[in-house]
């Protein structure tokens, strides 16, 4: 077992660390509300729409409880600062995420895709939990998914610190989430795979580029 590894997987960072972890939240909270918001408004100006769906894929059941699921993401990611602590980790991160968002911003305006499942009317418990998930995902931005994009690569960053089982129930969570966006009905599965393939792409030319964690 690597150093690493021994490590808690929570633990308190240092306060330069945090302050700095604080600084790039607060920063990339700004941008994302400036690209996502900015271009879902875009979007619904005009009424061009680029279908996504594939065929039957309409008659994929909705489950509800996968919301909370679908939600998991945010406070899994909100964890970073506590769970990346060496230098150069927790950067690394918010670099790639940053990447992510300004190219999946870029599909959002100049391809923007139509989501074909019928709006679910949601009571009872689970009602909060998808009413929750239906406001963050706006209306307009799909094709890829960022919000799978965002889930591999926090897996993929916080599993770098864990062995093989920590990574596999990462992975398991990653691929969880990506199922949710589906099974809620916020995504089709062109989108998914959109999101798969940004965080790949992502991972392999930003993160490994500013990531400075020894090996």
């Amino acid at each position: 077992m690597s150093p690493v590894e021994r490590e808690p997987f929570l633990a308190w960072p240092t306060w330069p660390a945090f302050r700095r972890a604080l600084a790039l939240s607060a920063g990339f909270a700004l941008l994302f509300a400036l690209v996502y918001g900015g271009a879902d408004r875009l979007t619904s100006l005009h009424s061009v729409r680029w279908r996504v769906d594939l065929p039957g894929e309409l008659a994929i059941p909705f489950f509800a409880p996968l919301s909370a699921v679908y939600l998991s993401m945010n406070v899994v990611l909100a964890l970073g600062p506590w769970v990346l602590r060496r230098e150069g980790e927790f950067e690394a991160l918010v670099w790639t995420l940053t990447a992510e968002l300004c190219a999946a911003g870029i599909f959002f305006v100049l391809f923007p895709a139509a989501l074909k499942f019928p709006q679910p009317d949601v009571t009872g418990f689970w009602g909060p939990f998808f009413k929750a998930a239906d406001t963050l995902n706006l209306d307009h931005n799909l094709f890829p998914s960022l919000h799978v994009a965002f889930a591999c690569t926090t897996a993929a960053a916080f599993g770098a610190r864990r062995g093989p089982t920590g990574r596999a129930a990462l992975n398991v969570w990653a691929a969880a989430v990506a199922a949710s966006t589906v099974l809620t009905h916020q995504h089709h599965i062109l989108d998914v795979v959109g999101g798969v393939a940004l965080a790949a792409a992502a991972h392999r030319y930003v993160h490994r580029r500013f990531d400075r964690m020894p090996a």
